[in-house]
């Protein structure tokens, strides 16, 4: 029989005085019939197992802890601020195990929205108004570990899911919006991700997923760690590629050279802190930078 992970408010057990539980906060959803299958789910668990068959899109979320999946036989741990993309139709399976609590987040947006926004991004609006509904191509969403801090659609969830988790419920939120904003910011993601493969070289669609897989891993550890000393051995030993190949990739994806990438990344932070009120020297602290004087002129330079 098929299990389908939509469960509504399931509250299971106490641990240590610490609650456990699945509930689902978008009660709106049974309202809307565009909508009627879109589901918010908020998790606090020490131990859990699933298995899901023809999965609906989703996005699991990890706010603390570590959660495992296998998603069509390929192994994936999400851990704190990282998710995944589940693409319809696929088969998964989840283990959580733990002696602290793990604290998830699991978004079924609606998959005629994001089929919807997809269209849209690819066709013109002029073309659009002259067909009756949208086609049926479907987006499938390229399956890897994302750090919230390193993808449009990451950032979005970063910047919105403190207020869902504060006010535990749906009194304030628009559902409607929310998903709307949620199947933009994933388009936009996976639109940007297609074009960087067409960059690289390799005449088979998965392998190019596959070494992006590994690049955008290094990449990732980049945006968790940019203020401390990044050797490129250790991003190639994360991305599981020699010292080359793992230079060429990342060139070929990021059109930059690591080094590059994360001084962009140290400057786009100075320069954010400096609006803080921070001084030269402080922020040369933070982002770990050689002096305030090179600091000063990189960032005139940049920008």
């Amino acid at each position: 029989m098929e299990k389908r992970l939509f469960i509504t408010n399931f509250k299971i057990k106490h641990i240590n005085s610490i609650k456990t539980f699945i509930k689902n906060i978008d009660s709106t959803a049974s309202d809307r019939n565009d909508i009627s299958k879109s589901k918010f789910m908020l998790s606090n668990l020490n131990e859990y197992h699933n298995q899901v068959s023809n999965s609906p899109i989703s996005i699991k979320i990890v706010t603390n802890g570590i959660e495992d999946y296998t998603v069509n036989n390929k192994r994936y741990k999400i851990e704190s601020n990282s998710y995944l993309i589940v693409n319809s139709s696929d088969d998964f399976e989840v283990n959580i195990k733990t002696n602290d609590m793990t604290s998830g987040i699991c978004i079924y947006p609606p998959e005629k929205l994001i089929t919807e926004v997809f269209n849209y991004r690819l066709k013109s609006e002029e073309k659009l108004l002259e067909t009756e509904g949208f086609s049926h191509n479907e987006i499938k969403f390229t399956q890897k570990t994302n750090s919230l801090r390193a993808t449009s659609t990451g950032l979005f969830l970063k910047e919105y899911l403190p207020d869902i988790l504060k006010n535990g419920n749906d009194t304030l939120i628009n559902f409607n919006s929310l998903y709307i904003k949620i199947a933009e910011h994933l388009v936009q993601d996976q639109l940007m991700i297609d074009n960087r493969l067409l960059n690289f070289k390799s005449s088979k669609k998965q392998t190019k997923e596959e070494l992006y897989r590994r690049v955008s891993e290094a990449k990732d550890y980049i945006h968790d760690n940019y203020n401390k000393k990044i050797r490129i051995e250790e991003l190639a030993t994360i991305a599981c590629l020699s010292k080359y190949h793992f230079l060429r990739s990342f060139r070929d994806f990021y059109k930059c050279t690591p080094y590059q990438y994360i001084l962009k990344l140290k400057l786009e932070a100075a320069k954010h802190l400096l609006t803080k009120g921070f001084s030269f020297s402080q922020i040369t602290e933070i982002i770990g930078f050689s002096d305030p004087k090179n600091l000063r002129r990189s960032i005139n330079k940049f920008f």
